[in-house]
C-alpha cells in the first residue's frame, strides 16, 4: 500500500472514531459492564462455613411448622434429604416437642421464633435468620402460618394496631417476603409459596388458631 493510500486509510479511521465520540450514546453498550470480582480469604472462609453447615442442601423457610400443614410440609421436605428447614414458629416449646415426636434431625431442622402478630418480631426474625445462614441464600419461602377465628364475636388487635387475622395472615407475611426477596433473588430457582387452607374451604367453619 502506498503512502497516500495509508494516509487516506488512517484519515477514514480517525473520522469514524470521531463520529462515534460525538454521539451521546456511543458507549451505551458498555453500561452493563462490571469489574471482575476479587475473591478474598474472608469470602473463601465464608463459603467453607456455609458448605460445612448446609452442604448442597437448599435452604427453606416455613412459617407455622408446629402444627397442621406446616408440620406436614416440613416433615415431607426433610424426608427428601434435599433441604435444611427453618421452622418459623410462635411457640418454641411446642416446636421442640414436635421435633422430638417426629424424630427431626437437628442438623437439618432449625426452629426460630417468629410472632407474625408483631412487625417487630418479623424484623428480628429476619436479622436472626441472616446471622444463622451467613452467606447461604434462602431458596424457598413457604408462607403457611395463619389464624382463623370466625366464631369470635369481637375483633382482636395486634400490637401494631391491625386486626390480628389481617396482620398475621397477610401483612406480616408481605413484610417477610419483602425483606427476604433481595437475598432470594441471588439464589438459583428461588420460590415463594403462599398457602391458603381452611379459609379457602366454604364447607369449613372452625375456630382457634393454627400456627
Amino acid at each position: 500500500m502506498s503512502f497516500p493510500s495509508k494516509l487516506s486509510h488512517t484519515v477514514l479511521l480517525l473520522t469514524f472514531f470521531l463520529a462515534l465520540l460525538t454521539q451521546s450514546n456511543s458507549y451505551e453498550f458498555m453500561s452493563n459492564w462490571k469489574l471482575p470480582t476479587m475473591i478474598t480469604p474472608k469470602d473463601i472462609a465464608t463459603d467453607m462455613e456455609v458448605k460445612k453447615r448446609f452442604g448442597d442442601k437448599k435452604l427453606v423457610v416455613i412459617t407455622g411448622t408446629s402444627s397442621g400443614m406446616g408440620r406436614k410440609c416440613a416433615r415431607a421436605l426433610l424426608l427428601t434429604g434435599e433441604y435444611h428447614v427453618i421452622g418459623a414458629v410462635r411457640d418454641m416449646d411446642k416446636m421442640e416437642a414436635i421435633m422430638e415426636l417426629d424424630s427431626y434431625d437437628p442438623s437439618l431442622f432449625t426452629p426460630m421464633h417468629l410472632e407474625l402478630n408483631s412487625f417487630k418480631s418479623v424484623h428480628s426474625f429476619c436479622e436472626n435468620l441472616d446471622k444463622f445462614k451467613g452467606g447461604k441464600h434462602v431458596d424457598r419461602l413457604i408462607c403457611n402460618a395463619g389464624i382463623y377465628q370466625p366464631s369470635l364475636d369481637h375483633a382482636k388487635w395486634s400490637e401494631d394496631g391491625h386486626e390480628q387475622t389481617m396482620q398475621t395472615n397477610f401483612l406480616s407475611h408481605f413484610l417477610l417476603i419483602s425483606k427476604l426477596l433481595p437475598d432470594m433473588s441471588e439464589s438459583e430457582d428461588a420460590r415463594v409459596v403462599t398457602v391458603g387452607s381452611v379459609t379457602g374451604n366454604d364447607n369449613t367453619v372452625g375456630g382457634g388458631g393454627v400456627y
